[in-house]
């Protein structure tokens, strides 16, 4: 007996179970000129009503200085990240329960590289990844209301330059 291999299709691996793949079909949820996120790609429904994936590409645009100027949370929900492509730069900071606003001296910035995934806890402060590469992909696990019901976003009151 022998098998070929084969690339997986939607249509050759329906039998086994979802792809996970960009649904350029559809339009994104959230766009802007370097990056587009698709919510809610997958059913995976078996792990609760609330979870659900995203796929989030971000184009390196040569002229986006590494600084950080916004950041945002979610409140109601962990978020993992799931790097697919690309290495690049993501900058976090501490929940600040009850406050509005991050504590601006614990910001980390961390390598991407595809070597780790990560969760964030709920309330975690974090902003769009930095691509050092072309480009960066992440397969994005989250609550499906989290767009609508759950982001918070903030302009920081001073912009922090990402030392690499």
């Amino acid at each position: 007996m022998e098998i070929k291999v084969k690339y997986p299709n939607q249509e050759n691996f329906i039998k086994f179970g979802t792809l996970i793949v960009p649904p350029f079909n559809n339009p994104p949820a959230v766009k802007s000129e370097v990056f587009n996120y698709y919510h809610n790609i997958a059913d995976i429904s078996s792990l609760g009503s609330e979870g659900c994936l995203g796929y989030l590409e971000i184009k390196r645009d040569f002229n986006r200085a590494f600084i950080l100027e916004k950041i945002e949370r979610h409140n109601q929900s962990s978020e993992a990240f799931i790097p697919i492509l690309g290495v690049g730069i993501i900058c976090l900071a501490p929940a600040t329960p009850g406050k509005n606003m991050p504590d601006l001296n614990y910001i980390e910035a961390f390598w991407i590289d595809g070597t780790v995934s990560f969760v964030l806890n709920e309330g975690v402060w974090h902003w769009l990844p930095y691509p050092i590469t072309p480009e960066l992909r992440f397969i994005l696990v989250l609550k499906k209301p989290t767009i609508e019901k759950d982001i918070e976003i903030l302009d920081l009151p001073n912009k922090i330059k990402i030392n690499i």
